[in-house]
């Protein structure tokens, strides 16, 4: 396998390319993040390795929405693409004395971050009706924030000598807000209901006492295409496994949350942990187990969380619906 490192900004791709035989940098490439760009990347990849697209893999870091197309234009063409937490790979460059930062040295040390990976998953782009999905549920996570502003700042306007016209600018803004939440949400409906298996999906994690409509809509996206192994690398991906650090007898922490994964997911179980803590026998158990056990109630909450994630990738994975023998 032949690891190539991309360096992926808005307008550019800086490629970098080692021999394996000679034990050298190839000449540093760089094209433009279009396209055309995308093209001379893979005849360049290709003349520099004598290789065939299917023995070629492409290391780029998850760049905000830059890394996107050109992941999924390269996986169509044959290539393999692996694209890396940019932490990790920040990391992974200061542990070989990396000082600098540029475009083509982090190039350099994506490629060898890449070769030296023991383990990785390999990128495969959204199908069309997830990468719509979450094109929608992006905007409504725009449209959420955009009113918690307005309302705050109307609330603010209550204790100024705010303007007559101020007050009616922001609530005719929320009430935009407000409607353009509604016509979102009705498109995310409709979306679902054309899909047989977002339809499915939804419908097996529903069964689950906690999660509803609202919350599994959420978590379409990342159960509904089986990218995970376990359950526990869901948990995990969403920052809600527990972290331990213990060395020799000096250092004993509990364990808690790294903080990473998404916290805007991680949010939004928090009241439906909450619903089967107390409406689901079986998590109610589970729940009141724990805090028996002298777990905080925060701990004990966030293991209903992590708890309810492996439930609902367990129905999805099976298809099957919820049995009350999933949670014990």
């Amino acid at each position: 396998m032949h690891f190539i490192g991309a360096d992926i900004s808005k307008l550019t791709l800086d490629i970098a390319c080692f021999d394996e035989t000679t034990k050298r940098w190839s000449k540093p490439c760089k094209v433009r993040n279009i396209k055309r760009g995308w093209n001379e990347l893979i005849r360049t990849v290709e003349k520099q390795t004598q290789a065939s697209c299917d023995s070629v893999c492409i290391v780029m870091e998850a760049t905000g929405v830059y890394h996107l197309k050109v992941a999924a234009y390269l996986f169509r063409a044959g290539l393999k693409v692996i694209v890396v937490n940019p932490g990790r790979a920040a990391q992974y460059a200061k542990s070989q004395n990396q000082d600098n930062k540029t475009d083509p040295l982090d190039a350099k040390s994506l490629q060898r971050y890449g070769s030296n990976l023991e383990k990785f998953h390999l990128f495969t782009p959204d199908s069309p009706e997830i990468s719509e999905l979450k094109t929608l549920l992006s905007r409504l996570r725009q449209l959420d924030k955009d009113l918690r502003r307005e309302q705050n700042r109307l609330e603010k306007s209550d204790f100024q000598e705010a303007s007559t016209l101020l007050r009616t600018s922001l609530k005719r803004s929320i009430r935009f807000i407000i409607k353009d939440q509604k016509w979102v949400q009705a498109h995310i409906d409709e979306l679902i209901a054309g899909s047989v298996k977002l339809k499915r999906d939804q419908q097996l994690m529903c069964s689950i006492k906690g999660i509803g409509k609202v919350t599994s809509q959420w978590l379409l996206p990342l159960l509904s295409d089986q990218r995970f192994n376990s359950a526990r690398e869901v948990g995990a991906f969403l920052g809600l496994a527990p972290c331990h650090k213990t060395s020799g007898t000096t250092l004993k922490t509990r364990g808690k949350l790294t903080g990473r994964g998404n916290a805007d997911l991680r949010a939004r179980l928090f009241m439906p942990a909450m619903s089967a803590a107390t409406n689901d026998p079986e998590m109610r158990a589970f729940y009141q187990g724990l805090i028996a056990k002298g777990k905080p109630k925060k701990v004990a909450l966030t293991a209903v969380m992590r708890k309810l994630t492996h439930l609902c990738y367990g129905v999805v994975k099976n298809q099957t619906p919820y049995k009350a023998n999933y949670a014990t």
